[in-house]
């Protein structure tokens, strides 16, 4: 990275905490949920080819939900005591309502806990609370790390809510709550209450389906479309650039494919390196904890070429000496296997960071914890989850290697 930039520094959003059986051994594949109106977009064609695409969504499997505990049906809101009255000033100016204020004021609803006030809201009053005024509190809560559902709440990137929770066999009644309950967050809607939904399940199984409905990650499927006006050729040197060359068996199947008639398709997956392909649509296991952290964002985007994991990675000291030692800035257009860092725009923090696949795909994991999985999303998607109050930048990276520097 250039010189202005800081080291790599922990992800957001980073909510979920390690099961209490650390040491038990999972596989992460979870079945894809469907779970949209069916619906297909095909790409303009670029020095890729064409790409067809398929939005779905991913759950949790259900034995990684069990290890986890299910929300407190008791909202709470985290600060710092030291500056509690502030707080609740800025909560004031936020909106919040008189009713609440004086709820929350009360010594049977406020805790304190080492350098931390607890705060009890009622569950009906933050039911009731309209998004624009639950968005301007929970942009004050979110400044502190332990109000993990309003620093990292669920990000329902197309903004239809029935659409994104479509075929989770949550009940209307749920589903109607938590339309109620969202709110806007930069371009996206966002949910944080899941306190206060598990007040209103009917009992623990339907607890812990609504728990795998809220680990929904939206992902697509590719692939890439060959026709009479395929470009073999440029779309070879395109997916076989850089770290990727020496797969050179991928020329091999673009060719046979474009020559049988046309309308066939090539899912991206085969054209990723071994251990992304393996690792895409998946969750980690809790194996991988024996490396001391759960694999994170920089993790995955410096592994992407490599044909087994370097552990060294998970050390953001290493993962930052690696980019600034191997990699060059770009500017776009961006090229298969590039590192696109998001970077703060305060002190050039390096936030979050992906691979570019093509077409604006980007193959990223998204959060330091066993409930994010890696997938494909567009990058307005990812813009929606990270960028929502303009906070930040995209810098791309190119590895030296690509550009013939090594």
């Amino acid at each position: 990275m250039p010189p202005e930039v800081t080291p790599l520094v922990h992800e957001k959003p980073d909510p979920a905490k390690l099961p209490a059986e650390a040491g038990a051994r999972f596989v992460g594949k979870s079945a894809p949920r469907p779970g949209l109106r069916p619906h297909r977009s095909a790409s303009g064609k670029g020095p890729w080819g064409q790409i067809d695409r398929v939005p779905f969504f991913l759950e949790a499997p259900h034995h990684l939900i069990e290890r986890f505990p299910l929300p407190n049906p008791k909202p709470r809101w985290f600060a710092t005591a030291a500056e509690a009255s502030q707080v609740l000033d800025r909560l004031v100016r936020a909106g919040l309502p008189g009713d609440l204020l004086q709820a929350i004021n009360q010594p049977a609803n406020r805790a304190i806990v080492g350098d931390q006030i607890v705060f009890f809201p009622p569950a009906l009053s933050v039911l009731q609370l309209p998004p624009e005024v639950r968005a301007s509190i929970y942009r004050e809560l979110r400044r502190f790390p332990a109000n993990v559902d309003m620093v990292g709440p669920v990000v329902i990137a197309n903004n239809d809510v029935d659409d994104w929770f479509s075929q989770s066999r949550l009940r209307p009644d749920l589903v109607a709550l938590i339309k109620r309950m969202c709110y806007p967050r930069g371009d996206a809607l966002v949910f944080s209450d899941a306190a206060v939904l598990m007040g209103h399940v009917q009992g623990e199984t339907e607890a812990r389906l609504l728990a795998r409905a809220l680990s929904r990650t939206r992902t697509l499927m590719a692939k890439l479309v060959f026709d009479g006006s395929s470009k073999v050729a440029e779309m070879t040197a395109y997916w076989t650039t850089g770290p990727n060359r020496r797969m050179r068996n991928i020329g091999a199947i673009l060719q046979s494919i474009a020559a049988l008639p046309e309308g066939n398709t090539l899912d991206l997956a085969h054209l990723l390196p071994g251990l992304a392909r393996n690792l895409l649509f998946s969750y980690p296991d809790v194996s991988m904890v024996a490396h001391g952290q759960v694999p994170d964002c920089h993790w995955t985007s410096l592994n992407f070429f490599k044909p087994t994991p370097e552990p060294l990675y998970l050390d953001t000291r290493i993962a930052t000496s690696v980019v600034l030692e191997s990699y060059n800035q770009v500017k776009p257009p961006y090229h298969f296997g590039d590192l696109l860092v998001l970077l703060d725009n305060l002190q050039g923090n390096a936030f979050h960071s992906c691979v570019y696949i093509a077409d604006d795909i980007v193959f990223t994991k998204n959060g330091r914890n066993l409930l994010s999985p890696w997938v494909f999303q567009s990058l307005d998607h990812l813009k929606k989850t990270y960028l929502f109050e303009n906070n930040g930048r995209i810098q791309g990276y190119r590895a030296k290697e690509s550009l013939g520097v090594i």
